[in-house]
């Protein structure tokens, strides 16, 4: 989609102001009037804030997405598995709830798939309930009725600590993700982004190059610099392909605050629970930056950016570093950095690996 910010007029501006009324969002006094100006940057922010992913004030694919989800609250509608899956903040609250109570087993990411499907009815045949897979009527009632021990719960934290399958002995598959996400381009490809897309691709390339050497498989989502503005969307949609064992996204040199020289290692987290498979390899490369990087430090944190909640495997996003900022674009431009950047993440994975096999 076309990116949607500050100075934008029409319909999709106006489409943008009514989905934010609808969740409550002020919208000062001029309310929805069809000019993306600075209440509604405003109100866009603190969306993006509250939904944990990147607070530029743009409206890109990642964000316009989670502005459809958050419309759908638990019985708008009657939800079951079909092609495309049903997408939404009801479909989250409902794995959430039986993620709760024992059902579900896998990132609340507000798809209803496969594994959805398979949860809600198995709380069915539990309840003693028509197992139709669908999520209406008696099935609801009786999960509304659940609520209150639903919200009792402190935490759900799923999935455990589980061995990575690997019954056939073969080679394990590592998703590289690299490249610009589209609020990058808000001003197009300048100096900073294209710099940015080198720093990514070399430190992928180094990664790689390490892993592969340790036996493992490789694949990456989007070319090296040159051609990288594939859409997030169409990358999440190419790693489920690929069907990897794990995914550690980078988008190094994009970071709000200039003036900060820390990158930020994200793992999912949802409304009460977290990826701890996330969790630990963030950990992990937190640890390995520690020991062997200095000039710049990374923070571990949970986060539901779209590539950690839609793809299918454990998966992290390294993110930071603000290009703007003259003495750390130096050091991320260093290739000694990215080549150290590149072997602690692949050194990470190895950590990880071998703690889970």
């Amino acid at each position: 989609m076309t990116l949607i910010k500050k100075g934008a007029k029409g319909l999709k501006a106006v489409d943008i102001q009514s989905r934010l009324r609808l969740l409550g969002y002020d919208l000062g006094r001029t309310e929805i009037d069809g000019i993306f100006g600075d209440e509604t940057e405003k109100a866009i922010k603190e969306f993006q804030k509250k939904r944990c992913i990147s607070v530029t004030g743009i409206v890109d694919d990642e964000c316009w997405q989670e502005l459809v989800d958050a419309g759908y609250s638990i019985g708008d509608r009657l939800l079951y598995l079909k092609e495309p899956p049903f997408r939404g903040d009801d479909v989250k609250t409902l794995q959430f709830w039986l993620k709760s109570l024992g059902f579900f087993k896998n990132n609340e990411n507000g798809i209803f798939n496969k594994s959805t499907g398979k949860a809600l009815t198995e709380f069915q045949k539990n309840m003693k309930l028509e197992m139709d897979g669908i999520l209406g009527g008696k099935t609801l009632e009786h999960l509304v009725g659940l609520k209150r021990i639903i919200d009792d719960k402190q935490s759900s934290n799923y999935p455990i600590l589980k061995k990575i399958k690997n019954s056939q002995k073969k080679p394990l598959k590592i998703i590289l993700d690299c490249g610009v996400f589209p609020s990058d381009m808000k001003d197009g490809p300048g100096d900073n982004v294209k710099n940015k897309i080198d720093i990514c691709s070399k430190i992928s390339e180094i990664c790689s190059d390490i892993l592969k050497n340790n036996g493992f498989l490789v694949s990456v989502t989007s070319d090296k610099a040159g051609n990288p503005y594939e859409g997030i969307f169409s990358r999440i949609k190419k790693a489920n392909k690929a069907k990897g064992d794990l995914l550690v996204s980078t988008n190094i040199g994009y970071g709000e605050n200039k003036d900060e020289n820390i990158l930020q290692c994200y793992y999912f987290k949802g409304i009460k629970s977290f990826s701890r498979n996330g969790k630990r390899l963030a950990d992990l490369i937190c640890s390995e930056f520690e020991k062997n990087i200095s000039g710049v430090s990374v923070q571990s944190s949970g986060a539901s950016y779209a590539v950690l909640k839609d793809t299918n495997m454990t998966s992290v996003y390294i993110e930071g570093g603000n290009m703007n900022n003259k003495d750390l674009a130096v050091l991320l431009a260093d290739r000694d950095f990215q080549q150290r950047t590149g072997r602690c993440i692949a050194d990470a994975i190895i950590r990880y690996i071998a703690e889970n096999l």
